[in-house]
């Protein structure tokens, strides 16, 4: 019989725990706090200032919508490109080994269908003059 499905969870090692826990606060919480202090304190700097006005605070924000999406852009643009290029080249070398490739499973498939026909004819024969001899006894043709 097998063994019981039930498995225990070892208890977590408090050291890799306490490191997990340092690395999540320093690689993760420190810098979005900082970079949402950052932020806060740039737009308040930013409706403080005396020649701030509604207009120029829109196109500010405009800019830091737009650079984010074409920064993505080009990176996906670059990435067509390269599988483009990438494409172009292995359609270049592509057909020699497929051609080959076809050529093997075609020779592969004539040998295949050779050995099963010929290992279904001794059956074949014996049947046919098995049914040849029941109609020359009297089974007759109906």
């Amino acid at each position: 019989m097998e063994k019981s499905a039930s498995r225990t969870i070892p208890s977590p090692n408090p050291v890799t725990t306490k490191r997990h826990r340092r690395e999540c606060l320093v690689q993760i919480f420190l810098p979005f706090v900082g970079a949402v202090i950052l932020m806060s304190g740039l737009a308040f700097l930013l409706g403080k200032a005396t020649s701030f006005n509604t207009a120029q605070g829109a196109e500010i924000a405009l800019i830091g919508l737009i650079l984010p999406t074409m920064l993505f852009g080009l990176i996906f643009f670059a990435i067509t490109i390269v599988l483009i290029v990438g494409l172009t080249k292995l359609l270049r070398t592509l057909p020699i080994y497929t051609r080959l490739v076809q050529d093997f499973f075609t020779r592969l498939s004539q040998q295949t269908r050779r050995v099963a026909d010929g290992s279904v004819e001794p059956v074949l024969r014996l049947q046919t003059w098995l049914a040849i001899l029941h109609r020359l006894r009297g089974g007759g043709f109906h």
